[in-house]
């Protein structure tokens, strides 16, 4: 898998996340961040750089919002680029050996999730 494919791949399965979780997203990120990139992301082409952009957008409201790993986009850093600030409240699961860029929201009830790749407890990130 060429390093397009995998870029590919990553923005669909951010675009997964979101779409299980759009409810809950949506509360958390509230409607001035999340109409305008939400719509180009649901009537997009998938293969714009609009498209890409508006999924970054979102990930990157989720993680303002203090969900761990927002939407599962890696970083791009470049010179200059280092993150700053406090690391937000973390409210989620994360795969426990970091293979994968799934992300739970936690739920007061819920239990302990099990990442399907390796068959472990999800981590909670607090």
């Amino acid at each position: 898998m060429g390093d397009g494919a995998k870029v590919h791949r990553l923005y669909e399965d951010a675009v997964d996340y979101l779409c299980r979780n759009a409810d809950t997203l949506r509360g958390l990120i509230g409607p001035t961040l999340w109409e305008a990139p939400c719509a180009v992301v649901r009537d997009g082409d998938p293969a714009t750089d609009e498209w890409r952009a508006a999924v970054r957008a979102l990930h990157d409201a989720a993680e303002a919002a203090g969900i761990p790993g927002g939407l599962g986009l890696r970083a791009t850093m470049g010179v200059g680029d280092w993150p700053s600030g406090p690391t937000p409240r973390s409210v989620g699961w994360v795969c426990p050996t970091s293979r994968c860029s799934r992300v739970d929201l936690r739920e007061e009830s819920s239990q302990t999730p099990t990442c399907a790749l390796v068959r472990r407890p999800m981590q909670l990130v607090d």
